[in-house]
């Protein structure tokens, strides 16, 4: 009966500890990021704005970590957990994507798309939202041994610091800032994508990156097997 749906494995444990790490330091990071933004009009003295910017910079480290074990993962992890599991670059991938969007037209109705681990309309997201990532990380990381080498030593001014502080180009904060905005809104769109699907679908999305498993009914679990079958490779 194609009501009857089980649990199948899909997410293995590393993945989805990189996943909670990232998520977690990106709920942080953002409202930090958002103080530091927004530091003059809050009237923030020029000590709790070095104190926000330490927390934020080594939470930004960690993320930075993550991301990079992440990335790692997209080639030296399992099938479900590489990037040509999230990039859309095959025929049947891309046969998915206009399923996808025909079934989000129709408004959740009809055949719900068939996908094991991403949805390749949604990997296209996901795709941009490490490029967007990486750069984040390489700014923060740019800004904070640049500009906080400043305010070392209880404020006082290093002259090769301040030199390199004044030379350092506004543009990358403006990226570091605007990169923000299209975390917040990813996030923001990730959440409300989520519960849309897991509504519609009842795959269990959310649960999964705790239990590693979705829910499958028979019929898909021998679809997803005879497409493997065909192409010796998880279903995609």
């Amino acid at each position: 009966m194609t009501s009857c749906y089980r649990p199948v494995a899909v997410w293995s444990a590393l993945q989805r500890v990189i996943h909670w790490v990232m998520a977690f330091a990106v709920l942080l990071l953002i409202p930090l990021g958002l103080i530091l933004l927004f530091d003059e009009q809050l009237h923030l003295p020029d000590e709790g704005a070095d104190a926000v910017m330490k927390v934020h910079a080594s939470i930004g480290f960690v993320f930075a970590s993550a991301l990079l074990a992440r990335i790692i993962y997209l080639f030296a992890g399992p099938p479900e957990s590489r990037l040509g599991d999230i990039v859309p670059h095959t025929k049947a991938q891309f046969t998915l994507v206009k399923e996808t969007v025909g079934y989000y037209l129709k408004g959740f109705k009809g055949r719900v798309p068939l996908y094991f681990a991403h949805n390749p309309f949604a990997g296209l997201a996901y795709a941009v939202f490490f490029v967007f990532a990486v750069t984040q990380a390489s700014s923060g990381v740019a800004m904070f041994l640049l500009l906080g080498a400043e305010h070392t030593n209880g404020g006082a001014h290093d002259q090769a610091a301040e030199q390199a502080a004044q030379a350092f180009p506004d543009w990358v904060l403006d990226l570091h800032a605007a990169g923000a905005l299209f975390i917040i809104f990813f996030v923001l769109a990730h959440f409300a994508a989520l519960a849309v699907h897991d509504l519609a679908e009842r795959r269990g999305l959310a649960s999964s990156m705790v239990s590693g498993d979705k829910f499958f009914s028979e019929e898909e679990i021998r679809e997803i097997e005879a497409r493997r079958d065909r192409g010796g490779k998880p279903l995609q």
